[in-house]
């Protein structure tokens, strides 16, 4: 395989695996994972169609009803809640989602090099949560 060939592969395979362009098309499913981490609390993560966590949890959960309830609030209304973009101690850019009380109820599992992508980030999930199916990983 030639150089230029394999750049091009290459590129090709970046931008397939890119969660904001994988959530682009309408077909793209993100699926929230609720599972259960080392404490035992129940937890969930928005994943993109090619597998990256785009969101994870603002805290863990004694009971699973309770981290489903969450899951569900997220697939209703995110207008009630207040999406904040701040640079984290590696100047990188990330989001955070507050609920009307207040609270932290999600992140963002990466940091983004640009303000831009970070941004494109949110309206991914703002236009993907919803249809979003849930499977149950415990």
């Amino acid at each position: 395989m030639s150089r230029r060939l394999r750049v091009v592969a290459s590129l090709a395979l970046l931008v397939v695996g890119s969660p904001l362009l994988a959530q682009a098309g309408k077909g793209g499913a993100m699926k929230f994972e609720i599972y259960r981490d080392a404490a035992k609390e129940y937890r969930w993560r928005l994943k993109a169609a090619n597998g990256k966590v785009l969101a994870t949890a603002g805290q863990g959960y004694k009971a699973k009803a309770d981290c489903t309830k969450g899951v569900e609030r997220l697939q209703g209304d995110l207008s009630k809640y207040k999406f904040e973009v701040y640079q984290d101690k590696a100047k990188e850019y990330r989001w955070r989602l507050r609920a009307p009380n207040g609270q932290i109820v999600a992140s963002a599992s990466e940091g983004y090099k640009a303000k831009a992508d970070c941004e494109k980030a949110i309206e991914s999930i703002k236009k993907g949560a919803a249809g979003a199916k849930v499977e149950d990983m415990t």
